[in-house]
């Protein structure tokens, strides 16, 4: 009941309350250098859209944010929030948001405002959107993921499931883009890759000559819910099981990357992108992380003791049995599939497949693709 009533309030937002401030504020001229960076997960700008903020400022373009974490905030603190983005919005070139984003879809914007939409992961793995029921409820009134100019993917394969999701119609595919992930840039930067290394070493000098195992597992919650009991039991349950197989094997050393919305999550003084990149394999379960380190070349292993459960509640775009790495659904056979992972890796082939199809658009020229895209629309 408490979640279909803040779909009912959402909407309420949605068809009342945005259009009205946006109508208030129309007659304002859209300023020609002024972006609107926006997103209602986070506090600060995210990882995803920070490359292009930062080149946007070298570029001396006129800078405005609106970010507030919705999990942390009293819902008339976030809704002030939005309503201030709402007052600048008729006055924005560009709008550029990384995730789900209410205001930008509520009302009908102006043609020279331009919103760009990056997306806050890599490939299509699990359905999301329009396809699935706990991010969009059946009974949810027209659709909070719209007024899209641009939609990057991180590969052409992405495509067809992103138009899907956010129900863009084929003919109009100049919308969704293979241009990339812009936060993937980092993975071609030398520079990037040694401070990774040398922050490592510092923070886990325990890991030292060791096999370092990644647990990098999915948020497992919906827009409305960040979780439950039930998913939190599940949760410690994977956790011991891993660090226990983990222990077990000679010269391995375990570090956990978990997403800051899961219960009992942890937090770790790196990201997970440093973590990837100082890390030998990772274990994973739903999440699109692992489209990522396919760019590292690394050892895959997807530990998913609820496959059954999660296929039916959520569904998949891919063939589960078909990806890139070592599938383990049950605890007996972990120990023995991450030691194979770690020291015997015969899975690089169907690695690269999987690259070429889902991450081809990340070839760390994805941020100068995108300032390009900008600056032609100016």
């Amino acid at each position: 009941m408490k979640f279909r009533l803040k779909e009912y309030y959402k909407m309420f937002l949605q068809y009342i309350v945005f259009p009205l401030v946006y109508l208030k504020n129309r007659l304002n001229k859209v300023e020609d250098r002024l972006v609107i960076f926006a997103d209602a997960h986070h506090d600060t700008c995210p990882m995803h859209m920070m490359s292009i903020r930062e080149k946007l400022k070298s570029e001396h373009y006129n800078i405005k944010e609106f970010y507030i974490d919705s999990s942390k905030h009293t819902r008339k603190e976030v809704t002030g929030s939005m309503l201030d983005f709402m007052r600048e919005y008729p006055k924005a070139s560009f709008v550029i948001i990384c995730d789900y984003y209410l205001p930008v879809s509520s009302c009908r914007k102006k043609k020279e405002t331009k919103v760009i939409q990056l997306w806050h992961g890599c490939g299509a793995f699990k359905r999301f959107g329009h396809d699935a029921k706990d991010d969009i409820p059946g009974f949810y009134i027209g659709s909070p993921i719209k007024n899209y100019d641009l939609v990057t993917t991180s590969g052409d394969a992405c495509l067809t499931f992103f138009r899907s999701a956010m129900q863009i119609p084929d003919f109009e595919n100049n919308i969704v883009r293979p241009m990339g992930a812009a936060y993937t840039d980092k993975f071609f930067d030398d520079d990037f890759i040694q401070s990774c290394k040398d922050k490592f070493r510092f923070a886990y000098p325990n890991a030292r000559g060791k096999k370092v195992v990644l647990w990098a597992p999915t948020f497992r919650g919906s827009a409305g819910k960040t979780g439950d009991k039930k998913n939190a039991h599940l949760f410690d349950n994977m956790r011991l099981e891993i660090n226990a197989c983990v222990r077990e094997i000679p010269d391995a050393f375990l570090i956990e990357s978990l997403h800051p919305h899961m219960l009992n999550g942890g937090s770790s003084i790196m990201t997970t992108e440093e973590l990837m990149v100082c890390s030998d394999m990772i274990i994973t379960d739903y999440s699109s992380v692992f489209f990522e380190y396919l760019l590292l070349d690394k050892p895959i292993l997807f530990y998913v003791p609820d496959f059954d459960k999660y296929k039916e509640k959520r569904g998949f775009y891919l063939n589960f049995n078909k990806l890139p790495g070592r599938i383990v659904k049950d605890k007996k056979n972990l120990k023995y599939n991450i030691k194979e992972a770690l020291f015997d890796d015969d899975m690089s082939e169907q690695r690269e497949d999987f690259k070429t199809k889902y991450m081809n658009g990340c070839d760390g020229k994805v941020t100068k693709r995108i300032m390009d895209y900008i600056e032609g629309q100016i």
